[in-house]
């Protein structure tokens, strides 16, 4: 069986759970596309069929996409068609703002956005376009040559609906959104990352943490943001 590879040989790390189908769940255990046989098809244990599957890799091959994945001790390729499509989490690591400043917190936002697409941006270059861009505005979108520098493209995202924030994380992009009152602020930015059919998933430079918060609720941050919002 031919392998054809759809995305790069490694793509941005991101998270999937898998769907709640009849029967039993199963991946491919292998390394080696080109020889899948029946004996490479193992059951995937009860006990771990509702954790988060890390994926590294996007393939086709055997007429269907898969994704090769990790999942503790376990290492394989699941079928797209097994992946639920309502979860997606990026693997973006929350970084925490250094002071209690503005800049901070637009300097850690910023950060963690372009260090997903893989770029090499010193901490003191950084520092400097974003006060330049603070000298010149306060719109996320005037961060675009910046964001175009490092990342080749700017994608504008202000008031767009949910929906296409969630397509521009099936993307495997991260999102900058302007929000207030979380934290008790009165304006900051956090980098969105995930989402489910409830919740969205945030790295929050203000407590270093991945957050959670209910599409409700981040609505009414963002609302008083003013509906801002930038990704590449």
């Amino acid at each position: 069986m031919e392998k054809t590879t759809i995305a790069n040989e490694k793509t941005n790390r991101f998270f999937v759970r898998l769907r709640r189908i009849p029967g039993e769940h199963w991946y491919l255990a292998t390394d080696n596309e080109r020889n899948v046989t029946a004996h490479d098809r193992v059951r995937i244990p009860e006990d771990i069929k509702t954790q988060d599957f890390l994926i590294d890799q996007i393939s086709f091959f055997s007429k269907q996409i898969w994704y090769h994945f990790t999942c503790g001790d376990l290492v394989g390729w699941l079928p797209k068609r097994n992946i639920r499509k309502t979860f997606r989490r990026l693997d973006v690591t929350p970084i925490k703002q250094k002071t209690q400043a503005d800049i901070d917190n637009q300097c850690a936002a910023v950060k963690m956005l372009l260090g997903s697409a893989n770029t090499d941006l010193s901490d003191d270059v950084l520092t400097q376009a974003i006060e330049k861009w603070r000298q010149q505005s306060t719109k996320l979108i005037d961060l675009s040559e910046l964001i175009i520098s490092q990342t080749h493209s700017i994608r504008d995202l202000n008031r767009v609906n949910f929906r296409q924030l969630n397509k521009q994380i099936l993307r495997r992009r991260p999102v900058i959104i302007k929000v207030a009152g979380i934290d008790n602020l009165k304006s900051s930015l956090i980098v969105l990352t995930g989402f489910n059919r409830k919740l969205y998933y945030y790295n929050d430079p203000w407590t270093g943490r991945l957050e959670s918060i209910s599409q409700n609720h981040l609505k009414k941050h963002w609302q008083h943001g003013n509906l801002e919002a930038i990704s590449y």
